[in-house]
């Protein structure tokens, strides 16, 4: 209804102009009309496609003009697999496409190129994919930030001592905290030790520790918040600080089961194609490429859409 809207104000500013350059209104100034003609005709060719994408109602023109071109670069998948700008101006919603339009549109409101856009949503309609490999990841009710209980399970392979990891996977705790995915989605704690980060076997014993003392995210944002900080005897300081009791911590770093699941959570990322951390996969499926925060929290809230889609029961045929 609103992008119906504003096709009848165009074509209705269209007609003012048009008659007011017949009258001889813009006589000796054929370019500004031109121009002008020219961006309400750009604007009426999208407007459909935007009114379904709030993230574009903030653009300046130059993000709003690199968003047009990924609009009409850039496929949909899943529900309609035309260009954004196609599917968005079907009757029919396509909630996977309605989630990419906001993505396009905030990652040129970033800067990114038209082109750059596209490399960011070819990957993540790879993740997306019905047909997409899923990977067999333990998931294990002490490793699990969130809601134990989602179908929407987000797993994550980081390393202890991995400075990327130390600034991401933080980041985006804090913000899933200030949203309400937090009591919808699962964030899974799978470990991954890289042997040229220093003590990151150490560091992932430290962690594992304190999930069997059932503090493992509130233990592995501690030690990430103070990286730098890092030592082998301030990993038993920083226990006693977030409540854990030295003693049992301290044991628990010993008891061989602790090193047996990080070597065991070591193997499965080895299997599934783990070379780098931090390495995430939603519900199974490998989420490839560098995607910063806000995007895997978009990708959340799609496959929490779809995954609630898919349990509503159908409603029955109306004649």
């Amino acid at each position: 209804m609103t992008f119906i809207f504003v096709h009848i104000l165009i074509k209705y500013e269209v007609q003012l102009f048009s008659h007011a350059a017949g009258n001889g209104i813009f006589r000796g100034n054929h370019e500004m009309l031109k121009t002008i003609l020219s961006i309400l005709f750009c604007f009426a060719s999208v407007s459909a496609a935007y009114a379904q994408a709030a993230s574009c109602d903030s653009l300046d023109a130059k993000s709003l003009q690199v968003a047009k071109a990924a609009f009409g670069q850039i496929h949909g998948y899943g529900c309609c697999t035309d260009t954004v700008e196609s599917c968005l101006n079907k009757a029919a919603e396509c909630k996977s496409v309605s989630f990419v339009a906001d993505e396009i549109c905030r990652l040129s409101s970033k800067g990114k190129k038209a082109d750059e856009i596209k490399e960011i949503i070819d990957l993540r309609a790879k993740a997306m994919a019905a047909d997409a490999r899923i990977y067999d990841i333990e998931v294990k009710p002490e490793h699990i930030w969130g809601n134990p209980d989602s179908k929407v399970v987000l797993s994550v392979y980081l390393c202890g001592r991995c400075p990327y990891c130390s600034r991401h996977v933080p980041l985006l705790i804090h913000t899933l905290e200030k949203t309400a995915l937090k009591d919808q989605i699962a964030v899974n704690l799978r470990y991954f030790p890289i042997k040229s980060h220093d003590n990151s076997t150490p560091a992932a014993l430290a962690i594992e520790a304190a999930a069997q003392l059932g503090k493992a995210w509130p233990y592995l944002l501690k030690s990430y918040e103070n990286f730098d900080a890092f030592t082998l005897n301030q990993i038993h300081v920083w226990a006693q600080e977030i409540g854990m009791d030295k003693d049992a911590f301290a044991s628990q770093m010993k008891d061989a089961a602790t090193r047996s699941t990080v070597s065991k959570s070591k193997k499965e990322g080895l299997v599934n194609g783990v070379t780098t951390t931090p390495t995430f996969f939603i519900n199974g499926r490998r989420i490839e490429g560098k995607f910063d925060v806000d995007s895997i929290v978009s990708i959340l809230k799609e496959e929490l859409a779809m995954q609630e889609s898919a349990a509503a029961p159908d409603l029955p045929e109306q004649h």
